[in-house]
């Protein structure tokens, strides 16, 4: 492999890694939009500043276990992280 080829493979994961970090981050907003989180659970995560994967995931178990949200909108924490992505 020559240094042009090599410099070449590099540049392009570089800019690869920067599209998938900004893929993957996504606001309550966002969320909400693409219906991956419901409007009483947008209220709460803004309500209380969870804007991080971390933050979601505390406000919601603690949510989930007070009983403040539905059934439905607690699902997603016993096993799938779809709606948790930053």
């Amino acid at each position: 492999m020559t240094r042009l080829h090599l410099f070449s493979l590099c540049c392009s994961l570089a800019v690869l890694s920067l599209q998938g970090l900004h893929t993957f981050a996504q606001t309550n907003e966002r969320l909400l939009q693409e219906r991956l989180i419901s409007p009483a659970v947008y209220e709460l995560l803004n309500r209380r500043g969870a804007t991080t994967r971390e933050q979601r995931i505390e406000v919601m178990q603690e949510a989930c276990s007070a009983r403040q949200l539905p059934p439905s909108d607690c699902e997603p924490l016993r096993g799938r992280s779809r709606l948790y992505d930053d």
